[in-house]
């Protein structure tokens, strides 16, 4: 039993029958093409954070988010008084 080459295979071809050289038998290495690489399913983007603004302290506690801490989504210094990370106090 014969096994053939993983990468390449043989091709044999003989000169013409009317040629001086037609009992020489040439072979050439033809290489296979690769097998496709398999790759893993790209995974589902994670959503982004909604972003979250409020213009002011009586906004922040209109929609039950005060105090803010720094930090916490909707946080900014302009709504710290005091400069101590807690706004809307």
């Amino acid at each position: 039993m014969t096994t053939a080459p993983a990468l390449s295979t043989t091709a044999e071809t003989a000169a013409p029958a009317e040629s001086p050289l037609s009992s020489i038998t040439t072979r050439a290495t033809v290489p296979l093409a690769k097998p496709p690489v398999q790759t893993a399913p790209a995974a589902a983007p994670v959503p982004a954070a909604p972003v979250v603004s409020y213009k002011s302290c009586a906004d922040a506690r209109a929609a039950g988010a005060a105090p803010l801490h720094r930090g916490d989504p909707g946080y900014r210094s302009g709504l710290d008084k005091d400069g101590d990370g807690t706004a809307c106090e």
